[in-house]
């Protein structure tokens, strides 16, 4: 297939980038009068916002949570109101034209982790960019693979995206940024999710090609510290969206220092807030003695397993051989390098994920259903005695208001209305939501979400919380809210585990336990392919598709039980895995998982047939027959459609427009984290108090459409996500669009199509 000539030259190793690379030369950034109010808010998020910045800048930008830092990032990227609605005035012009005139112009990685990932492997969503930018297909191999290695990620491109961690989807997202070589390069908080180690060598990385290239660059970030040596500049947001201060950073910080300290600045130098009293009395004494052991991990090992595209598991071990105690009145802090098990170790703690080996044991006077394991405990027991803040506290939100939202656990586990509600209030007050507290909890801002998190979480006193980088992404005055929660609880005698790269947290912890990447066993040798396996995307659908004429036509039931025999056995066929090498496990068991829902609609029809086509059993026998013709060839062929491969197939084979098959793809391929979404909000709601009754049908069927309608709000806010992430890099400007992969059709694609025809031939020969 042709390629488009690229827009820009290629690379080596980004390591050798000054030396291969010519200066870019552009990148000039000019705002004017720019204000943003989005809907539902009262006053403006920017406030007539003048700003330029010259070509080849590197401008650190800062401000207190709520100051705009990341909408102005939108704003500069022209993807402000691609997923959000408001009131927008004033221009952004990057080198005399919108930012979104230009495929590739300008490279966003934005705040939350995984939110930028737009396919299903990681060297094609590093690849995403290179194709909107119309890159030979040659040249993008070496440039996914410098920009991989330049932010660590060493894992085959072939690791679905949604395996990584949230520090790795971070680097991803920033290897997908740097490969496409931008005029100006904008960072949301890049740092953030990353240990130490992996966060100086990502602000190497940041500073080399920025240098290397003359890049304008914008680095959102609330610590200063490790960015000044970095920036030429320092812009401080004020609350209101305004430019409180402006010039060299040294300087800046030299003459504002002590007034931006008071803004909630996080100054280099400048002494580690202390957390914020709470009100006397707001929590009562706890039940456990100083010291008391409330959860054991005792040689806990957790492994997980991820489903590759192809079929194939990939196990890793997130957790090995860990030991841990968590303590009534004290605060212990876990720390490592990202990829450690440290989340993995908590969701341990709190009985949200199985255990390989090893044991978890809470408090005696904990156990509930005689099982000291949280693992086993109904969902109310669980929410009584442990709160979990997870790091990204979208994922826990139950409630349409903030108010309900902080007091759903608490009149879960039956606490006296009056008292939780005064409780709420004060902690909404303590940790600045208390005017928020009938707004919609999924319209506030990130950080305030994670503020909101933690307010639910201890508002009915749980004996354990379990907090996941509980002070990512919060200035001075917000950290100091948190973290007197956090140090409000443990003095009322909780026993509090914070995961953490923050020094300030580790410097506070009563204990520290740090945790390495637990050593891999070697990988398995890679199991045979089944032979669906080899075809392409197109042939497999067509194979679905010839399904639906061969049970329409099949007359009598008789005849579409032998189409449904036929079928059955190709099946059989093409699951088969020849060659050398392990043996795949699960595929027929998978498939018959995937035809059970079809089974229950076959019956469901049969039954409505019979009822209404005068009780007739042939004419209902027919009709169930009907329905498992047509659904028992998609249960088996649509699971081994890659939707990047089809993207590639019907744009490069059928000619369809780029645009609309990309964009479909992209969203197909979030199906594949659906059951990790399902996961996560099952999890949330349990801890919550609000999962599903193991003992009661009745709350079973209420959970399951509780997670589904959860789930649906989560896929379209994902959706709005991707649309942001898709058009950073260039899709909705690329008109002259090249591919990753190629689109072959092979003798394994023929061979499938046509006998895929030989149920059909059965039912008209019935």
């Amino acid at each position: 297939m042709p390629s488009h000539r690229a827009r820009r030259p290629g690379s080596t190793a980004l390591s050798e980038v000054a030396t291969v690379l010519p200066r870019v030369g552009a990148g000039r950034v000019e705002v004017s009068g720019l204000t943003w109010r989005p809907f539902g808010r009262r006053e403006p998020v920017l406030t007539d916002l003048d700003l330029a910045i010259p070509a080849g800048q590197r401008v650190l930008l800062v401000g207190p949570s709520g100051s705009g830092k990341s909408t102005l990032l939108r704003a500069l990227a022209g993807v402000l109101q691609v997923a959000d609605s408001g009131e927008l005035s004033g221009s952004v012009v990057i080198d005399g034209a919108g930012p979104h005139e230009r495929a590739g112009a300008v490279g966003l990685v934005l705040q939350e982790p995984g939110s930028g990932v737009v396919a299903a492997t990681i060297g094609r969503d590093v690849a995403f960019g290179l194709e909107n930018t119309g890159v030979p297909r040659e040249q993008m191999p070496q440039r996914v693979a410098d920009a991989l290695r330049a932010v660590g990620l060493t894992m085959p491109q072939d690791t679905p995206t949604h395996a990584l961690s949230g520090g790795e989807q971070q680097r991803l997202a920033l290897a997908g940024a740097l490969a496409l070589e931008p005029a100006l390069l904008l960072l949301d908080e890049p740092t953030a999710m990353l240990d130490p180690g992996n966060a100086a060598s990502v602000r190497a990385c940041v500073g080399e090609v920025a240098a290397a290239r003359g890049l304008t660059t914008v680095v959102v970030e609330h610590r200063l510290g490790p960015w000044v040596d970095f920036a030429d500049r320092l812009i401080v947001l004020s609350s209101d969206g305004r430019v409180l201060a402006d010039g060299g950073p040294r300087r800046v910080l030299e003459e504002q220092g002590a007034d931006l300290v008071a803004q909630g600045i996080w100054v280099p130098g400048a002494p580690a807030p202390q957390p914020r009293g709470i009100p006397a009395g707001l929590f009562e004494p706890g039940r456990f003695g100083a010291n008391e052991v409330i959860v054991d991990a005792a040689d806990v090992t957790v492994r997980r397993s991820v489903r590759m595209l192809s079929g194939a598991t990939r196990s890793t071990v997130a957790v090995r051989g860990q030991w841990l105690q968590a303590r009534a009145g004290q605060s212990l802090a876990l720390v490592g390098p990202s990829g450690s098990g440290k989340s993995t170790l908590m969701l341990a703690l709190a009985g949200l994920v199985g255990i390989e080996d090893g044991v978890v044991r809470a408090h005696r006077s904990l156990a509930a259903g005689g099982s000291r394991s949280p693992r086993d405990w109904d969902t109310v027991d669980l929410a009584r005695a442990v709160a979990w803040v997870p790091q990204w506290s979208s994922s826990t939100i139950v409630a349409t208001t903030v108010l309900d939202e902080v007091l759903t656990t608490a009149r879960a586990v039956g606490m006296v209305e009056v008292e939780a509600e005064a409780r709420a209030r004060a902690l909404l007050d303590l940790l600045d939501l208390g005017p928020l507290s009938q707004a919609d909890p999924r319209h506030l801002s990130g950080g305030e979400q994670r503020r909101l998190a933690m307010a639910s979480a201890v508002v009915h006193q749980p004996a354990l919380l379990l907090a996941d980088e509980a002070t990512v992404g919060h200035d001075r005055l917000t950290w100091s809210a948190v973290m007197g929660v956090v140090e409000g609880v443990r003095d009322a005698g909780a026993a509090v585990v914070l995961t953490t790269h923050d020094d300030a947290v580790v410097a506070r912890a009563d204990r520290t336990t740090s945790l390495a990447r637990p050593a891999q066993p070697p990988a398995a040798e890679a199991p045979r392919r089944p032979l669906l396996a080899r075809c392409g995307p197109l042939s497999l659908l067509l194979g679905s598709a010839a399904a639906i004429p061969a049970g329409v036509l099949a007359p009598h039931w008789t005849t579409g039980l032998a189409v449904l025999a036929v079928q059955m056995v190709l099946a059989g066929v093409g699951l088969l895995a020849p060659g050398r090498g392990p043996s795949p496990e699960g595929r027929v068991r998978r498939v018959l998982v995937r035809f059970a829902p079809g089974v229950i609609g076959a019956a469901s029809v049969a039954w409505s047939t019979w009822l209404l086509g005068g009780r007739d059993l042939d004419v209902a026998a027919g009709a169930a027959v009907r329905v498992l013709v047509i659904v028992f060839p998609s249960a088996v062929l649509i699971p081994f459609v890659d939707p990047d491969a089809l993207g590639d197939h019907l744009a490069q084979r059928l000619r369809l427009p780029p645009r609309p098959v990309v964009a479909a793809a992209a969203a197909l391929q979030r199906v594949h984290t659906l059951g990790d979404i399902w996961a996560e909000i099952a999890r949330a709601r349990r801890v919550r108090g609000i999962g599903a009754s193991r003992s009661s049908p009745k709350a079973l069927l209420a959970e399951v459409g509780a997670l589904t309608i959860g789930m649906l709000v989560r896929s379209l806010q994902a959706a709005a996500t991707l649309a942001v992430a898709m058009d950073s890099r260039g899709f909705s400007t690329a008109y002259e669009r090249t591919w990753w992969a190629p689109a072959p059709w092979r003798r394994s694609d023929t061979a499938l199509v046509a006998v895929s025809v030989l149920p059909l031939a059965v039912a008209l020969l019935g």
